[in-house]
């Protein structure tokens, strides 16, 4: 899937946000919000006041597709009706201590889902999406069979795949439904609506984008606590039968290792006013960074993940670095940090993808590194050459085609195929070697194949490559390499 983040800010609104913020909580994680008192009973003026002052930093899109602020919209009364709703539901798992406070002030107590302009959606969905009356919900394995229950009412109605598009993120309940159709975005959000709806602390984890390919994708996760979490896919899979690494896990070999989990985001609510996303949020919304100040780095729960200090390299003169990654032949940043503010490291980065710290305007210093899958870093090399042999003796292409079969995003999956040599390598047959010189490819040489591989002469390692037959137009498609150690890499 294709997830596109909605840029939800307005410039002009910049200031009056940033003074308001200072009314907003940050994240806590301590489970301490005084929502919840000592006999599991709410408090409902505690709850409001929550809700009040957090509606200042969190933004709808209207049916007109104007970005306006929440709390000029959502009125008091509809705010106490979801109080007493979410109570009403959760009380159950909260008395029996099935989810914690975190979990139910940040996934069931918010009047929101996603950037829609439906804030009283809850009595409209238990119309007709409502747990039995004799389900009990006081126990773990009680709550993930109710969360399963309605994820089968949701597969009930066989809503077709259709390619995503950003509007879906800001469909209201109502509008999901009439719709009838939607990619991963679409069924993630109706799944939360009904989730939340029925007191269950279900809410959106998403990859912005896959380490290798184009496009991100985006999940469930039933949270009970601020340390456990079950992922499902909303109107596919249910939880202990959906894992969204398993493209990642089954295929092993470099070569055909297409998806990488380079950051994964869970959707949250409660706006951190001390995140680098918000002081910074005029840089970074251009770049595609928008709500990443109030959703929660996991990608930990879901790859292998290592630290990379950037300490030494800038100084506190530099206002923010960047992360990105390579991915589907272009530099994507998924995270930034502030040096200037004492912040050092790049926390929680997935294996096996190439990335580049770089400042927003690209004038100060970069550094280009790939992370292998065992968690190494491997730095590039400019004094040292390395020749290049690439043999293929199967299909790229039908592995991935056969795989497309088992995934929702059959169509997505099959395109993908093509993004390698998508065929045996057939002797006599011409490449042409391309390497990666300022966002363009600037052709190297052109070899034919001899005896199943294809030699290029040796190259320095510090750069991108890719190898395209001869008179291939669509070389921008095409899976790129890199040279590590004498190796070649494919990213």
């Amino acid at each position: 899937m294709k997830t596109s983040k909605l840029l939800i800010f307005n410039k002009k609104r910049f200031l009056y946000i940033l003074a308001a913020a200072s009314l907003a909580s940050c994240s806590d994680k301590n489970n301490s919000y005084g929502i919840l008192n000592s006999d599991k009973s709410i408090n409902s003026k505690s709850a409001f006041d929550f809700i009040k002052k957090n509606a200042i930093l969190n933004f709808h899109v209207s049916a007109a597709g104007v970005q306006e602020q929440d709390s000029k919209f959502i009125n008091d009364e509809d705010i106490r009706e979801n109080i007493e709703l979410s109570y009403d539901r959760s009380k159950e798992m909260i008395n029996s201590n099935v989810i914690s406070d975190y979990s139910f002030v940040n996934f069931v107590l918010p009047y929101k889902v996603n950037f829609s302009n439906d804030f009283n959606w809850r009595k409209n969905v238990l119309k007709n999406y409502e747990l039995p009356k004799n389900y009990s919900l006081t126990t773990e394995k009680s709550v993930i069979e109710s969360s399963n229950y309605l994820n089968n009412k949701i597969k009930g109605l066989n809503l077709p795949y259709s390619d995503p598009f950003p509007q879906e993120d800001y469909w209201s309940f109502n509008d999901l439904l009439k719709e009838k159709k939607g990619s991963d975005i679409a069924l993630v959000n109706l799944s939360t609506f009904i989730n939340k709806a029925n007191g269950i602390p279900v809410t959106i984890d998403y990859a912005p984008v896959w380490g290798n390919v184009d496009g991100g994708k985006a999940w469930n996760a039933l949270v009970l606590n601020d340390k456990k979490s079950f992922a499902f896919a909303g109107g596919s899979d249910n939880i202990g039968s959906y894992n969204p690494t398993r493209i990642i896990q089954s295929i092993k070999d470099t070569l055909n290792n297409t998806y990488t989990a380079t950051k994964v985001y869970r959707r949250g609510f409660v706006p951190d006013t001390a995140s680098v996303y918000l002081k910074y949020y005029k840089t970074l919304s251009k770049l595609g960074f928008t709500s990443t100040y109030s959703d929660i780095d996991v990608t930990d729960l879901y790859a292998k993940t290592i630290k990379y200090n950037v300490n030494g390299f800038y100084n506190d003169k530099t206002e923010l670095a960047l992360l990105s990654v390579f991915s589907y032949n272009k530099w994507l940043p998924i995270a930034a940090i502030s040096p200037k503010r004492k912040q050092m490291v790049f926390d929680k980065v997935g294996v096996g993808a190439l990335y580049l710290v770089h400042t927003p305007d690209n004038s100060g210093k970069k550094s280009l590194f790939y992370v292998d899958k065992t968690g190494k870093l491997l730095f590039f090399d400019k004094a040292k050459t390395s020749a290049i042999n690439i043999t293929q003796t199967e299909s790229t292409a039908t592995r991935m085609k056969n795989m497309a079969a088992n995934n929702r995003n059959a169509s997505n999956m099959a395109a993908l195929a093509q993004n390698t040599i998508n065929s045996k390598l057939e002797n006599g047959k011409s490449y042409t070697l391309y390497k990666l010189t300022d966002s363009s490819w600037e052709k190297q040489e052109t070899k034919p194949v001899a005896n199943n591989t294809l030699s290029f002469s040796s190259k320095y390692q510090d750069g991108i490559y890719l190898a395209a037959p001869e008179k291939e137009e669509k070389i921008n498609s095409k899976r790129p390499f890199i040279l590590v150690g004498g190796k070649i890499v494919f990213i």
